[in-house]
């Protein structure tokens, strides 16, 4: 009896890893995983982009990651292009794991980020006609952006001791003040903004929770276990708590929104304007219009301000390029007015800058995943319908061997022989906002932020370490790479 019982679990054994194994051979090639916990055990999950380079650097430009779900990387910008943009119809699904959906939106299926088919379509459509109507890209939006870095600069000339000043915050109200006027209406105040530095905490707070638990990633796998008692709780339960929690302050800002909205009157603000839509398109609701300002809020604050503290660091710690920088913007700008798009045209250095910080700081471990709606073939790599697809802008920013020492900050490798124009094939490869379809819908007033930001602070100020002190380039591991917290001293340029 024990002898059969023993053949029987060898047998199943043997037939739960032959089926593993020909559900693995569907993917494209990478390091063997072995049966259910896939390459986890070589995964380092909380410090990912240095698990993907240590893979991308032994692996084919398409490969899979089983950690232990399968992950699709895609690590060359040939390639990357030509899935995302040549064929970007067969890449815009997004996870629909439950746990996913249930963590990063409002609502499952809502909004703009986790949203698929036609309702991502229409939530899109809509959001950047709104965007648009309020002048993103254009220069209604570029004068809100130039209003926000005049008082972020009011703010910085009224500290006191400006020897040992933290930019975190000063740059989160700026930035957060932009999304938070186009999508609400109105702005913090920088001795006012407990509910956005609650916000903030808390999100952070919840991002490190999915970064480091296990029982989380064990919930996706097998969504049941949300339903179980005690281990429902601690996988998914106390995080999807956090989730709610957070998304508290878009729905007071929502209501606050509507509360003096009016049929009759103009919109003020992208929430108005949203609900102004509603009433002849079935697609547009409620759901869909807290999930989708949630989606701008934190993807529209949280990125420009990480890549404009590491901006600060940079400078600091490189004073030639930042003297060269200053240079260009006295040549161009003088020093009685902010600087604007347009003088981008005569600024090459400024926007070298621009796209070195966004190339060495390099935020985002991971891409938002996309998932195949096709099984799709690029250039004999077979990539199966339903696979969850990671284009790898981490690693091919830091990495692509047209990036010279990649690990070094050189806004001048940009830069043509001539000065003045930039090199076509580096701009193209500096992808952080990704590529085709499903890329950043905010890039527009991402890119005016970051100049206006940067040149502006420049041009009113010097930027130092803090006396005792050296800048430390090493990010904190997070959702996003963050740079550690440090003071710089400020010289007020006359």
């Amino acid at each position: 009896m024990l002898i059969s019982v023993l053949l029987g679990l060898a047998t199943l054994m043997v037939y739960v890893v032959i089926k593993y194994y020909r559900f693995v051979g569907k993917y494209p090639k990478g390091p063997t995983p072995l049966p259910l916990v896939g390459n986890y055990h070589q995964f380092d999950n909380q410090q990912q982009y240095k698990s993907w380079k240590s893979f991308g650097n032994t692996q084919p430009p398409i490969y899979t990651i089983f950690a232990p779900l399968p992950f699709v990387q895609i690590t060359d910008y040939s390639l990357l292009k030509e899935a995302f943009v040549d064929q970007g119809e067969a890449f815009v699904g997004r996870p629909e794991n439950k746990v996913v959906q249930e963590l990063f939106s409002v609502a499952p299926k809502a909004g703009v980020l986790a949203s698929n088919g036609e309702n991502w379509r229409e939530q899109r459509r809509t959001a950047i006609s709104i965007l648009r109507d309020f002048g993103m890209g254009k220069n209604l939006m570029e004068e809100l952006v130039r209003s926000s870095v005049a008082d972020y600069i009011a703010h910085l000339d009224d500290i006191e001791d400006k020897g040992a000043v933290e930019l975190r915050w000063p740059i989160q109200v700026m930035v957060s003040n932009i999304i938070n006027g186009v999508l609400f209406g109105y702005r913090h105040k920088y001795d006012d903004c407990a509910p956005l530095m609650d916000y903030v905490t808390k999100h952070n707070k919840m991002m490190e929770q999915v970064m480091t638990s296990r029982l989380l990633l064990l919930a996706a796998i097998f969504p049941l276990i949300r339903t179980w008692p005690l281990i429902g709780w601690h996988s998914f339960g106390r995080i999807a708590a956090m989730a709610r929690e957070i998304n508290g302050y878009i729905v007071d800002n929502v209501d606050r929104s509507l509360s003096t909205y009016s049929i009759d009157d103009e919109p003020s603000c992208f929430v108005q304007a949203y609900k102004q839509r509603m009433p002849p398109n079935a697609a547009l609701d409620h759901t869909n219009l807290l999930a989708t300002c949630a989606d701008f809020f934190v993807a529209g604050q949280e990125t420009s301000t990480v890549t404009l503290r590491w901006a600060m660091l940079f400078f600091a710690k490189y004073q030639e390029k930042q003297d060269r920088l200053r240079v260009e913007i006295a040549e161009v700008v003088g020093s009685e007015r902010l600087p604007t798009m347009a003088d981008q045209v005569k600024m090459p250095y400024a926007r070298a800058c621009v796209l070195e910080v966004q190339r060495r700081a390099n935020i985002l471990q991971r891409n938002v995943a996309r998932v195949t709606s096709r099984d799709v073939e690029i250039r004999g790599y077979t990539i199966p319908k339903g696979a969850w697809v990671n284009g790898d802008i981490h690693y091919l920013m830091s990495n692509d061997p047209l990036f010279e020492k990649p690990e070094e900050f050189r806004p001048e490798r940009y830069l043509a022989e001539d000065g003045k124009a930039l090199k076509k094939d580096l701009v193209d490869r500096t992808v952080p906002f990704s590529l085709g379809k499903r890329a950043c819908a905010g890039e527009a007033i991402a890119r005016v932020e970051l100049f206006i930001g940067l040149t502006a602070t420049v041009q009113h100020f010097r930027l130092l370490p803090a006396a005792g002190f050296e800048i430390d380039l090493e990010p904190r591991a997070h959702s996003f790479l963050l740079p550690k917290d440090q003071q710089i001293r400020l010289e007020k340029v006359v």
